[in-house]
């Protein structure tokens, strides 16, 4: 709960707002207290949410994304926004980013922001950084580059394709979102889309917490 909005809930009224009616809800640590919570959010929020449980959950979060795969074979989808469930957003934000990535065709797309004072609270040990090239091309990612000049804010446009490029990080133990990120950038296939002006963050900890929490109270969220 941040304030008076689980973020869970947050993430289905912001993406519903933007025309997204299917979701899919990856669970792992305690899935059953998060499925018994879906059920009344399906109610709330008069949507599709699937679940699909990661067992796993001991390894990094490339392969929860994994996860959705089946769900997108059920479901006759090609692609898909993703984000995690600790991040939160202005809701302008998402609605920019998805008009914006409608216009582009690539098998990722990743929303950055440039670092500035509008999002100095971000936790700069913690963030991924990107290095974006002129055409928008992702040169490089990870928490620990030297060289960038955009953050990743945590909200992707994945087509079905990602799908082997994760089963091919597993197969080398590399389980995070960056490793596919950086096998897509060897095909030219990692695109970043810049969404500048807005709020956002990652609620990793109760300092990220306190932080949100004094956005949302100033009308930042």
């Amino acid at each position: 709960m941040v304030g008076d909005e689980f973020l869970l809930s947050r993430h289905l009224r912001i993406f519903k707002s933007c025309g997204v009616r299917n979701f899919c809800i990856v669970t792992g640590y305690q899935a059953s207290s998060i499925e018994e919570k879906l059920a009344e959010l399906r109610e709330q929020h008069q949507v599709n949410i699937v679940t699909k449980h990661n067992d796993r959950y001991d390894l990094e979060n490339g392969f929860s994304v994994s996860k959705a795969s089946a769900w997108m074979d059920e479901e006759g989808i090609d692609d898909f926004f993703m984000t995690m469930g600790d991040h939160i957003f202005e809701e302008d934000f998402v609605k920019e980013f998805i008009t914006k990535s409608s216009e582009i065709n690539s098998d990722l797309q990743l929303a950055v922001d440039v670092p500035g004072k509008a999002n100095d609270h971000i936790d700069i040990d913690d963030v991924t950084k990107v290095d974006v090239g002129e055409q928008w091309n992702i040169r490089s990612i990870g928490k620990g580059i030297e060289n960038y000049n955009y953050y990743d804010t945590g909200l992707f446009r994945l087509k079905a394709s990602v799908f082997d490029v994760l089963n091919n990080c597993f197969s080398q133990n590399r389980f995070t979102i960056s490793d596919m990120v950086t096998d897509l950038i060897q095909s030219g296939q990692a695109l970043a889309t810049p969404v500048t002006g807005f709020t956002w963050n990652d609620v990793d900890n109760h300092d990220d917490l306190e932080g949100t929490l004094k956005l949302i109270s100033g009308g930042r969220l």
